[in-house]
C-alpha cells in the first residue's frame, strides 16, 4: 500500500529564517537539476527568497522525517513585480514557488500548499492569489485549476510564455 503524505500528519509546512536562504537555493537547484524540461521554471534570487522571509509572508520547508522534500514561496507587497502580470485585483499574494521532490510528487502535496497559502492570504487580509505555470506544465496547472484558479492570460515572463493564473478570495 502506498505511503500517503499528509501536511500536518506527516509531513511539515514551517516557515524558514533567513540563515535557511542557502539550504533553500540549494534545494532549488537539486529540483531543477532533475527537470526533463527546466523551461517550467526559473530560479528564484537569493533576494526573492529573502523577500517574503522579511515580509509578511514566507518561506515554508515540507519535511518529511527531517528530510527536506518540498519548498514553498510565497510573496506579499510586491507591485512593481505585479504589474508585468497585469493583475486586475490589488493586495494579492504572489505564489512564487512551489516544488517538491520528485520521489514524492503525486501524492497531493502542491494542493495541500496551495490551500495552506490560501488560508495565509485570508489571515493577512489579502483579495486574493496570484501564480504563473509554464504552459506546458500539464501536472501544476490541473492542480491549480483543481484549487479554483483561473487563467487570466498568458504573459511573457520568468523568460518565457507563462499563464497568469489567479484565485480571489
Amino acid at each position: 500500500m502506498e505511503e500517503k503524505y499528509i501536511i500536518g500528519d506527516n509531513i511539515s509546512f514551517t516557515p524558514i529564517d533567513i540563515k535557511c536562504i542557502d539550504e533553500a537555493m540549494e534545494f532549488q537547484a537539486k529540483i531543477i537539476e532533475k527537470m526533463d524540461n527546466k523551461d517550467f521554471f526559473t530560479p528564484l534570487t537569493k533576494q526573492e527568497f529573502a523577500t517574503p522571509i522579511k515580509g509578511r509572508d514566507n518561506v515554508y520547508f515540507l519535511k518529511y522525517k527531517n528530510e527536506l522534500v518540498g519548498l514553498a514561496v510565497a510573496t506579499c507587497d510586491i507591485p512593481e513585480v505585479l504589474s508585468g502580470y497585469r493583475v486586475p485585483t490589488k493586495n494579492v499574494m504572489l505564489v512564487d514557488s512551489i516544488m517538491i521532490k520528485e520521489e514524492f510528487r503525486g501524492f497531493g502535496l502542491q494542493k495541500q500548499v496551495l490551500g495552506l497559502l490560501e488560508k495565509r492570504a485570508h489571515e493577512l487580509g489579502l483579495n486574493g492569489l496570484v501564480a504563473t505555470v509554464h504552459p506546458e506544465n500539464i501536472y501544476s496547472l490541473r492542480n491549480f485549476l483543481k484549487m479554483d484558479y483561473s487563467i487570466l492570460h498568458s504573459a511573457f515572463l520568468h523568460g518565457g510564455e507563462r499563464l497568469v493564473l489567479i484565485k480571489k478570495i
